[in-house]
């Protein structure tokens, strides 16, 4: 399993978030506020240079109970999500995949979302727009947080799945699918965080705030012990799955912690990365 050595940016550990919990706002221009000339966030980065991240290519070693995350071996029939038809289709393809991949009882695909590896220089957009491209996710983090997870599973899930589903003898779990869009995945190329390599206190909750809702996610700080891994030259035929949430306690994987990188190995015409990435709530008996 070769290695590279690359940057890894984490979230700056400064006196400000002692006093402060971090939080960006994804609002739309409105009366007295223009997100063009008032900062919206309060976030700010360092870089850790020449962090080891390791080919996970041909290991057997990485499942999801143990560092969070795995390649899965999946053909999608969805070339594109363009349009709304396509993003409904490959919910359901991913609810299928979930479903038989970890044994579920009941699957929600709530979110796809395209990425491109290139400068958008739009004035607004609509954070909630199924339809929306976005740019690789700034700085190393975990979508859902020990507080959102819950609000999640509340909002995603039918009145009659949670009187059906919520009590003993379920475990709920919040995954995240993330696939390349190109035939091989060498620009901007995703890193994941061996949950085993977390410290609880490398973690850091922050706010992120939409039109109609605020979450929470995690954002990571640099600790030397983090191992980092990726999947050399990736095809949308080796899909990932990491856990963001899960309500079964113990010393099994329950984050995972990522972010993109540049690629030393990429050589100057590697195609643009292109991915698509969901996010779920996948139920299982215990």
């Amino acid at each position: 399993m070769p290695t590279v050595k690359a940057d890894i940016e984490y979230l700056a550990n400064i006196p400000l978030y002692e006093v402060e919990k971090p939080y960006l706002a994804l609002l739309p221009p409105s009366e007295g506020y223009d997100p063009d000339e008032h900062r919206t966030d309060n976030l700010e980065y360092e870089t850790a240079h020449g962090m080891s991240i390791t080919d996970i290519r041909g290991s057997d070693e990485f499942k999801l109970e143990k560092c969070g995350f795995q390649v899965m071996k999946h053909t999608s029939n969805i070339k594109s999500v363009s349009s709304i038809e396509d993003i409904e289709a490959y919910k359901r393809e991913t609810e299928k995949l979930l479903t038989k991949q970890l044994g579920a009882t009941h699957v929600h695909c709530y979110d796809v979302k395209a990425r491109k590896n290139m400068l958008f220089n739009r004035k607004q957009f609509d954070a909630n727009d199924p339809l929306l491209v976005e740019g690789p996710a700034k700085a190393a983090h975990n979508d859902v947080t020990i507080d959102s997870g819950p609000v999640i599973i509340d909002r995603y899930l039918s009145d009659e799945e949670k009187h059906r589903f919520l009590k003993p003898g379920y475990r709920f779990r919040i995954v995240n699918t993330w696939r390349s869009l190109v035939p091989e995945l060498e620009d901007r190329p995703l890193a994941l965080c061996d949950a085993r390599s977390v410290d609880p206190d490398d973690l850091v909750a922050a706010d992120r705030i939409l039109p109609d809702r605020a979450g929470e996610v995690y954002y990571l700080r640099h600790n030397s012990r983090h191992r980092w891994c990726w999947l050399e030259k990736q095809t949308p035929e080796e899909p990932f799955v990491f856990v963001l949430y899960d309500t079964k306690a113990g010393d099994h994987a329950r984050i995972c912690p990522h972010v993109s990188f540049d690629n030393p190995r990429a050589p100057p015409d590697a195609p643009m990365r292109q991915s698509v990435e969901t996010r779920s709530v996948v139920i299982t008996e215990e």
